[in-house]
């Protein structure tokens, strides 16, 4: 009888060791900020353009990815593919070492960094032990835990901060993700006994300025991973669950230009004037200065002249750009009836000019249409077992995930975007602290360990 329980003991011990198996052999504080320093130092920049389907691409950004690409082809790793693309997208695809089906997951990031920030001659600073006072960087500014951007210090008294030198972005955005994901890699590839279904990771481009998916290959991958994270985020205690869907749509006002003192027999068309008709037709209480929360809106953010095929101005037309954004469909197609209404209004008024919706382009996809029911609790599990506990919020603005989702509806489910570490990203002040990276680490691995039990 002892015997027999003694086995059952031993059979109890042996599954909950197979189930909780983590990674034993972590990176190491000084390691990850090497890779982070080795990352921030490169200048990847992508450009703003509003052509969406161009896809510019600076020489940082492809210096970065063959970096990462070297890096993690130099870790091995039996059967594990690192795959650089023609576009300069990185793509590492780990096997399951589990017998059993369970979920795979897909994790995503980008090399790239903002250009509405100064880029050029990035000199990040080290601030080990933080002493919780300010820091007073070279460039002329002070990041202070009074501060919006640096309220997050009071937190990490004794911890290691990384500023840039106040003159330039730090490129936190999103290079501490590609930091955390490339760490946990290399920790999986050590580690073969932590115990997990098939992990993908995606470092993407263009990301900053709205075109991370453009250049994507979904067939790299293949088949349509199960669970998608984007760590991306810039709050360490929120994860996203729903965010904007983004529209951008586009009027063309062709106009007639006629001596006003002979308008009305010259039949001239006023495109100037016809298209801040259009705009004036749109509710002002659906405009971005009166939403918040999960309301959406309709933002009419350019009026211009358009150029014709040699660059030159063409001064009687004017071109009207307009955002739409919103977390609900049915308010999506509210604000689609007020533009056709608003179209339909000003092409009576003006009858001598005409006007043509040009295009529409949806930039990213709310999230929550096709989030896994099951991903948000696992993810609160995760993040609180690792000692960073994030709760569950709506974003109001888009992620790669979001983008992704937009582009590729058939291959890609709806992903939580989770902090990566990046703080007052897109500014001069933009932080980080490379425990915390640390620490991300271990939530993606708990979350991996999460999905490999169920």
């Amino acid at each position: 009888m002892r015997k027999a329980i003694l086995m059952t003991l031993l059979l109890i011990c042996a599954l909950t060791c197979f189930a909780q198996t983590k990674v034993t052999k972590k990176v190491s504080h000084d390691k990850m900020l090497e890779r982070f320093l080795s990352y921030v130092k490169i200048e990847s920049q992508s450009i703003d353009e509003d052509d969406m389907t161009s896809f510019p691409m600076t020489e940082g950004q492809k210096k970065i990815a063959r970096l990462i690409y070297d890096e993690v082809k130099a870790m091995g790793g039996k059967d594990v593919k690192v795959t650089l693309s023609n576009d300069f997208y990185v793509y590492i695809d780990i096997p399951s070492n589990v017998k059993e089906s369970v979920p795979s997951i897909l994790l995503m990031a980008h090399m790239d960094v903002t250009p509405e920030a100064a880029g050029d001659g990035i000199k990040p600073i080290v601030h080990r032990n933080y002493n919780g006072g300010d820091l007073v960087l070279p460039g002329g500014i002070t990041l202070s835990p009074n501060s919006p951007e640096g309220a997050h210090l009071k937190d990490l008294v004794g911890k290691t901060i990384v500023t840039s030198d106040g003159s330039t972005l730090l490129g936190a955005d999103d290079k501490t993700g590609c930091a955390v994901l490339i760490s946990l890699v290399e920790e999986i590839i050590n580690n073969p006994k932590f115990k997990h279904g098939r992990v993908m990771v995606a470092l993407s481009q263009n990301e900053d300025v709205g075109k991370a998916a453009l250049r994507y290959d979904p067939k790299v991958f293949g088949d349509k991973p199960d669970v998608v994270i984007d760590v991306d985020g810039d709050s360490h205690d929120r994860f996203s669950v729903a965010n904007f869907t983004a529209e951008f749509h586009t009027y063309y006002f062709k106009g007639n230009d006629v001596h006003p003192g002979h308008a009305k027999e010259g039949k001239y068309g006023d495109a100037r004037t016809a298209a801040a008709y259009f705009v004036g037709q749109i509710p002002p209480e659906i405009h971005p200065s009166a939403r918040d929360g999960e309301q959406g809106y309709v933002h009419c953010y350019s009026i211009e002249h358009p150029a014709d095929e040699n660059g030159n101005i063409i001064k009687t037309d004017y071109v009207v750009k307009v955002r739409l954004r919103y977390f609900d469909k049915n308010e999506g197609e509210y604000q689609k009836r007020i533009l056709a209404e608003s179209m339909t209004k000003t092409q009576l008024a003006f009858p001598n000019l005409t006007v043509t919706k040009t295009g529409d382009v949806t930039q990213y996809e709310n999230i929550a249409y096709t989030l896994p029911s099951f991903l948000p609790s696992m993810i609160e599990k995760a993040s609180s077992d690792a000692g960073m506990p994030m709760s569950p919020r709506s974003e109001r603005g888009g992620t790669t995930s979001a983008m992704m989702v937009a582009k590729f509806p058939d291959a890609m489910p709806g992903g939580s975007g989770i902090y990566s570490g990046q703080q007052a990203e897109h500014s001069c002040y933009e932080w980080t602290c490379i425990d915390e990276l640390l620490t991300l680490v271990n939530v993606c691995e708990n979350l991996i360990t999460e999905i490999a039990n169920k």
